[in-house]
């Protein structure tokens, strides 16, 4: 009897134990594709880790999941660029300056490293960051002039920059 209590308590222990919440899975699977970014395109890991789950929410939003879309990226007219994979619609809402529903064509993605590629060749061959690039050793500078062009948001540095020190995301700019 003593035998099966210990064997149903050591049962309950297992289903029972802490996991690991879904956003810390996130993180776990975004911070390598962070650092590749950072090493590839000297763009801070905690800034491209950060951006990804304000945009993705936490790898959450139908363009993740479907399309490993972690940025949001568009296609453009010209195509899906030379990382992504194709293109899919999504319904959206497009604001100038009153928001209303649209359709909008968003980059498909082979794998979650191939978003964070993109993301990172991005904003290293555009010109509209290339006041953000020699900030690349201060993260929350960097975000802060990334924002003047990546986003309409007034406070998305901010968002991006509170991720960053609540979940100690600073930590994926140092060596592993």
């Amino acid at each position: 009897m003593r035998a099966a209590i210990v064997t149903l308590c050591l049962a309950l222990t297992v289903l029972w134990a802490p996991t690991a919440s879904a956003d810390e899975q996130y993180l776990a699977l975004a911070e390598p594709a962070a650092r590749a970014v950072a090493a590839e395109f000297g763009v801070p890991a905690s800034v491209a880790a950060a951006q990804s789950i304000l945009e993705s929410g936490w790898g959450r939003s139908a363009l993740a999941v479907d399309d490993r879309n972690y940025f949001g990226f568009k296609c453009k007219t010209s195509g899906h660029g030379p990382i992504a994979i194709g293109c899919r619609e999504y319904p959206t809402t497009e604001c100038d300056p009153e928001c209303l529903p649209a359709v909008a064509i968003f980059r498909v993605y082979a794998s979650m490293t191939d978003s964070f590629r993109d993301y990172g060749r991005h904003l290293t061959t555009s010109p509209y960051y290339a006041d953000a690039l020699p900030f690349a050793a201060d993260p929350d500078a960097f975000i802060t002039e990334v924002a003047k062009r990546y986003a309409t948001d007034p406070e998305y540095a901010a968002k991006v920059i509170r991720l960053m020190k609540t979940y100690d995301l600073y930590r994926m700019d140092s060596p592993a």
